[in-house]
């Protein structure tokens, strides 16, 4: 009989027979009387506070483990915080009597939920085999050593997260088929930024088409504009405010009409200036979220479906008006960035014909497929589900609203077609289903790449660098222990499968907590 079943019935005795003789209690229990004396001793010295025998209950126990494990796993292996801040949390709640929790033995149970972590994977391989066509992004990051990131884009899923020397297309080639070789998927293109190594990653390791991502390709035009207006419109500012101090000043004081005269037109002058620099800053808003909007498989305005060469010349018209605006305001573009911009148009924008040659594909699986639903799907169906899916991911304003109307326009006329209206709920919940799957597959930017970037820096930072165990359970917990608002984790997303909760996987399988430190008295 271990320690803790022995405590636990001594605990259960005197808790339901108050008045109960050491001897009636290691007659119940079993044990020996000076086996059980000793045992409500130690009950007697953990129960210093008025919750304490919560503690010494079966339920109070797996509670205070629960505790335990959720502050290391919340906090200490996904938030950074250290073993002894830890032990710091803990004794505030007065469970030090309880059990250890020392920065020792946090250091020592946080080592073992890591194992354990670690061990999950292949505890709960994929249990289908049918093959995955997946949208890749990839990218890289740097602290002490080069980060090489790779996630499918559409669930999250993240195939690649390692160190290496560097990033060059050999390596990117090697850990990219280790990776990808434990799946069996088809990869139908990858988005990211222009290196030159991941550009031959994609045509020539991957053998598919390599998309660039539009948010890069953003933010040039943002670096070359935002900055600029923003800091003119301030400097404009500032000088208004100063010259209506001074013209106040002078028209109090007295002097000529011709000064105060000439201070006033200096102010007028300035606001003039100051109202032109907005409305241009409000023409650099406009263009940029009219290249945003042009980059759909929709048209925002009517959502018919656009063609490649469509949405590159919309693109096109868009960075000739910036070009224009560039030359009003006299900004220079020294590093030719929309020139930068304009040279990867073609490439962007052949994303939209990737994805209408994906939706041929997948339509081509249902044969006979009769010619007034396959209009539907593609012209009703697949935009009003697509622009609910944009005007969820957009935090922006302006585009919101956009999305928002041709989400309200999308889903009137799927309301009024006929088609709508004669098929079966079950059969509408079908095509539904394969239309958000396909709305979901044209993905434009690798942002969510970049987020987990982020999300590696704070860890870097918080943690003082990333060590490569510690790296290797992030990884884990992203794809199997993260949940949407949906409740599905990108393991599930990605495979269409159900795992087991990876913190319920964690409790299960931690061995017993270490029991409280035993010090020794001091001696007189």
């Amino acid at each position: 009989m271990n320690l803790r079943i022995r405590c636990q019935r001594i605990f259960t005795f005197f808790h339901h027979t108050p008045n109960g003789t050491v001897r009636a209690a290691a007659s119940a229990t079993g044990m020996s009387k000076s086996a059980a004396h000793r045992h409500k001793q130690a009950i007697a010295r953990r129960n210093q506070y008025p919750e304490s025998w919560m503690w010494e209950t079966e339920e109070g126990r797996h509670w205070l483990g629960l505790l335990v494990c959720a502050t290391i796993y919340v906090f200490g292996i996904r938030g950074g915080v250290g073993v002894e801040m830890m032990a710091e949390f803990f004794l505030y709640l007065h469970v030090s009597s309880h059990l250890g929790v020392s920065a020792s033995s946090l250091s020592r149970i946080t080592a073992q939920i890591e194992e354990t972590i670690l061990a999950y994977p292949a505890q709960h391989p994929r249990r289908g085999t049918a093959p995955i066509a997946v949208v890749l992004g990839a990218d890289e990051v740097f602290f002490d050593s080069v980060l090489l990131v790779m996630m499918e884009m559409c669930s999250g899923y993240l195939f690649l997260e390692t160190r290496a020397e560097d990033r060059t297309f050999l390596t990117w080639q090697a850990q990219a088929r280790q990776a990808l070789a434990q799946v069996d998927v088809t990869i139908k293109y990858l988005v990211s930024d222009q290196a030159k190594a991941l550009i031959k990653l994609a045509l020539e390791g991957l053998h598919c088409a390599k998309i660039p991502d539009l948010f890069h390709a953003l933010h040039e035009v943002v670096k070359l504009f935002g900055g600029r207006f923003a800091r003119k419109i301030a400097t404009l500012q500032r000088q208004i405010t100063k010259g209506q101090v001074a013209f106040d000043t002078l028209r109090h004081r007295g002097v000529s009409p011709e000064h105060v005269a000439r201070q006033e037109q200096h102010l007028h002058e300035l606001r003039v200036a100051h109202t032109t620099w907005l409305q241009g800053q409000d023409r650099y808003y406009e263009a940029l979220h009219a290249l945003s909007l042009s980059m759909h498989p929709f048209a925002v305005a009517h959502h018919r479906p656009q063609t490649t060469a469509e949405v590159a010349t919309a693109m096109t018209v868009t960075l000739t008006t910036l070009h224009t605006l560039a030359e009003t305001y006299e900004i220079a573009d020294s590093k030719h960035r929309l020139k930068k911009v304009q040279k990867q148009v073609p490439d962007i924008a052949a994303l939209v014909d990737v994805w209408w040659l994906w939706v041929t594909e997948s339509l081509a699986v249902y044969t006979a497929l009769p010619p007034d639903l396959d209009a539907w799907l593609r012209e009703v169906l697949l935009p009003s589900v697509y622009w609910k899916i944009q005007q969820r991911r957009t935090t922006s304003g302006p585009l919101q609203q956009a999305y928002a109307r041709a989400a309200r326009q999308a889903h009137d006329r799927f309301d009024a077609h006929p088609l709508t209206r004669v098929l079966a709920p079950k059969e509408l919940t079908r095509w539904r289903s394969w239309a958000t799957w396909m709305a979901m597959k044209f993905q434009r930017t690798s942002s969510a790449v970049e987020g987990r970037n982020g999300m590696l820096a704070r860890m870097n930072h918080t943690q003082r660098s990333i060590p490569t165990r510690r790296l290797q359970v992030a990884t884990v917990i992203h794809n199997f222990g993260i949940h949407r608002e949906d409740g599905t984790t990108a393991a599930e997303r990605l495979f269409g499968e159900s795992f087991p909760d990876l913190f319920d996987w964690i409790v299960e399988h931690v061995r017993e907590l270490p029991p409280p430190r035993c010090r020794m008295a001091a001696a007189s």
